[in-house]
């Protein structure tokens, strides 16, 4: 008997990752191998072999993007029927549909808001100013830092106590966050993940009611997880164990986050029984691209032994690029393009990616300069725009009279004449009353004279859009808000190009509440909030680009992508990897060189690293330029300069000679990295060691240990601006280049 149609076409370690139903799996996904293929064809296997309904399936991953195209893939292999019963969703849409059923338990109402980023913002800065707290010492943007990884943290007020330069104030105004959010229905997106944990450990009925109806649980993505979505997705499988996490420790980039490493690295230790599968099979991008990346992150240590491999070509060589200066460097990457393009490559399959955002001048510059099209991922998305904001906190508003922010957005826009001191009145109001701020506006819209007349105005607004919501459709909701309010009026009256997006915006914003709102939702309000739900969710995704653009984004952003062509830019010492307040600690080294292998693993076919020999540095003026640490890490024999074969022309302002010197010093720098012929070091010996005290300690020949590496023999030496750069070979006649800056090293005595 053949297989059925989902268990073909798979790889061994594929297949075996779909069959293993129960108990806990770990896949241990390399970039490129198919991890999405896999999670679908589980589920699908999952629900041909009868050992769960559709409903019993949770499958949790991190974007909505990501969600619906793996509902959509699974819906091709059981059907449209069955993916539509499955559970297939974010971390935060899984939770506010667990929320939205059983937040009473916790003394929440059903028709709790959430507080998007902007509504933090403008929450916060209420909460400082009504403290009086001076900007300079606690601005909102800090204080939201604080406030976030307190709660990923799963950590309350009192964790805020020890900030040395801040006593008491963070607490205070962390404790007002949390009884203003209280006050207002309203949670917050880290709570929505706390307040389901929170939900689950302390209500033993809900707990056994959600275990019982999700009988088999993946996660992707599993290295991205914080420790409150690793405490949410043990206890939704602590009754059964069938848990499947898919995930690749050398991916995980996002810390500044509160991702916590150790959920996939300790997750057999957490789960002795577990499972383990590697996808190392690449399908993704050439045998030298994969060599690179590998070198690279293989100098890590806190990471899960497994090595990408592919059946493809060979592939191109990896081709480097050095500019005199940045701006130089950018016209040698646009003059690179310019070449490919000549030669029938698209715009869309390139891609540039550097490790800030500040980084994208040079190239925006460049390509502006070479009238080459690109887009730069990360700007500003739909639901971010002024006037979608604007009309989706009126319609928070109707939806939840209680929404503090909401009130606050909307209640002058159209201006109205209700200015920032009548606000802060009806809020004083609201406080002393213990009411909303809605229904302190209809209490002081009662008196006499011109404010009295706006609150009463903008109150009778919502009220009639309130009463309109049963026999409006969404769409139609959002139309009459825009005409009644007067806020489409005034935009039609300006008659300029930046109006008439806006109008298109709110037309567009219609068209999406009217074919997004869920139409088997019964109750017009559960639908309205269902679809803020999901814009609010939403707006945690970065768009991407259409075709017919060179893509230009963070390496950050570049993860999960893959382009034919990628310029990984920028590699110096200082700027990839990223110095944190002057040195790196392990962590963010290691952390570093895994956003370094990200950025090379996006590459399918060729794969440019660029670099300038100088730059422009605050404070100091232009200074000489160190290579990032991670070139020295990929093997000689794979790169070459991309200016010394016949394949491109140079860039327009850049001539032969420089061409020439740019040769010089890569043929150079692979000369000082040339293997030296002498026996490999004993490492069974007892050594006794001293700390280096100066640079001219480290001199060939001389034994060193390293904290990782152990025992090694120096075998060569290159001096750069401020620092220098060793080839030590360690056990196995392993070689690696070493930043004694970066990674100490003890001087063995003779």
């Amino acid at each position: 008997m053949s297989d059925p149609d989902h268990l073909q076409g798979l790889n061994a370690p594929q297949r075996e990752a779909v069959e293993a139903l129960d108990g806990p799996l770990l896949i241990l996904a390399g970039a490129g191998s198919g991890k999405t293929r896999v999670l679908t064809r589980r589920v699908a296997h999952l629900l041909h072999t009868g050992r769960a309904q559709p409903w019993q399936v949770l499958a949790v991953t991190f974007t909505n993007k990501a969600a619906q195209e793996m509902k959509h893939r699974i819906g091709i292999l059981v059907g449209p029927e069955a993916a539509a019963d499955l559970w297939v969703s974010t971390f935060h849409s899984t939770c506010v549909r667990m929320l939205r059923r059983d937040i009473a338990h916790l003394g929440y109402p059903r028709s709790f808001v959430i507080y998007d980023d902007d509504d933090q913002n403008r929450l916060l800065k209420d909460i400082l100013k009504g403290r009086g707290v001076d900007k300079e010492k606690l601005s909102p943007r800090r204080l939201r830092g604080l406030i976030d990884r307190a709660k990923t943290a799963m950590a309350g007020p009192e964790a805020l106590a020890d900030e040395p330069d801040l006593p008491g104030v963070a607490v205070s105004c962390f404790e007002d966050y949390e009884a203003r959010l209280r006050a207002a229905n309203a949670l917050d997106f880290n709570d929505l993940i706390n307040k389901t944990a929170e939900l689950l450990r302390d209500h033993d009925a809900v707990r056994h009611r959600w275990q019982r109806r999700f009988r088999y649980i993946m996660v992707d993505e599993y290295q991205d997880t914080n420790r409150a979505q690793y405490r949410l997705v043990n206890l939704l499988a602590a009754g059964h164990g069938n848990l499947a996490v898919v995930g690749d420790d050398d991916q995980s980039i996002y810390s500044f986050r509160g991702a916590d490493i150790r959920n996939i690295l300790d997750f057999e230790r957490d789960h002795p029984d577990a499972r383990v599968v590697r996808l190392e099979q690449n399908y993704r991008s050439t045998e030298r691209i994969l060599q690179a990346a590998m070198a690279v992150v293989e100098n890590n240590r806190q990471r899960k032994d497994k090595r990408l491999w592919t059946a493809g070509d060979t592939g191109e060589p990896i081709f480097t690029l050095i500019g005199r200066d940045e701006e130089t460097e950018g016209r040698e990457v646009a003059g690179e393009i310019r070449t490919l393009l000549d030669q029938g490559q698209r715009p869309e399959d390139i891609a540039i990616i550097y490790r800030t955002n500040a980084r994208s001048r040079v190239f925006e510059l460049a390509l502006s300069e070479a009238r080459l099209p690109y887009v730069i991922v990360g700007a500003r998305r739909f639901y971010e725009r002024l006037e979608i904001k604007d009309l989706l906190g009126y319609l928070r508003l109707v939806v939840n009279p209680a929404d503090e922010m909401g009130f606050k957005r909307v209640v002058n826009v159209p201006r109205r004449g209700i200015g920032a001191r009548t606000v802060d009145a009806i809020e004083a109001h609201a406080n002393q009353h213990g009411v909303s701020m809605l229904e302190a506006a209809r209490a002081m819209g009662e008196a006499k004279g011109r404010t009295g007349r706006a609150l009463s105005g903008f109150v009778a607004l919502i009220d009639r859009f309130r009463a309109e919501v049963p026999s409006h459709s969404p769409g139609e909701l959002v139309q009459l808000i825009a005409e009644e309010t007067g806020y489409l009026p005034a935009l039609k009256a300006e008659k300029t190009t930046e109006a008439e997006d806006r109008i298109r915006n709110i037309q567009e914003l219609g068209r999406d509440v009217e074919s997004e709102a869920e139409a088997d939702i019964e109750d017009p309000f559960e639908r309205l909030q269902a679809f803020l739900d999901r814009a609010s969710l939403t707006g945690q995704d970065s768009e991407l680009p259409d075709g017919g653009r060179i893509t230009l984004m963070t390496a950050h952003l570049a993860k999960g992508l893959e382009y034919p062509v990628v310029f990984a830019t920028g590699l110096v010492e200082g700027s990839f990897p990223m110095v944190h307040g002057g040195h790196y600690t392990d962590r963010e080294l290691e952390e570093e060189r895994r956003l370094m292998y990200v950025a090379i693993t996006r590459a399918q076919e060729r794969l440019y690293l660029t670099r300038a020999l100088r730059r422009m540095i605050y404070g100091r003026g232009i200074a000489p330029t160190s290579p990032s640490p991670f070139l020295d890490e990929i093997p000689r024999d794979l790169m070459r300069p991309a200016g010394s074969g016949a394949r491109r022309r140079p860039a327009p302002a850049v001539g032969p000679t420089h061409q020439k010197a740019k040769l010089d010093a890569f043929l150079a720098w692979q000369k000082q990295r040339a293997p030296v012929d002498a026996a490999p070091p004993d490492l069974d010996e007892p050594v006794t060691t001293r700390p280096a005290t100066d640079p001219s300690d480290f001199a060939v020949g001389v034994r060193v240990v390293h904290r990782n590496f152990g025992l090694g023999v120096i075998r060569g030496k290159k001096s750069f601006p401020g620092t220098i750069r060793l080839d030590i070979e360690f056990a196995k006649r392993r070689r690696r280049t070493i930043n004694p800056r970066l990674e100490p090293l003890e001087i063995v005595i003779d």
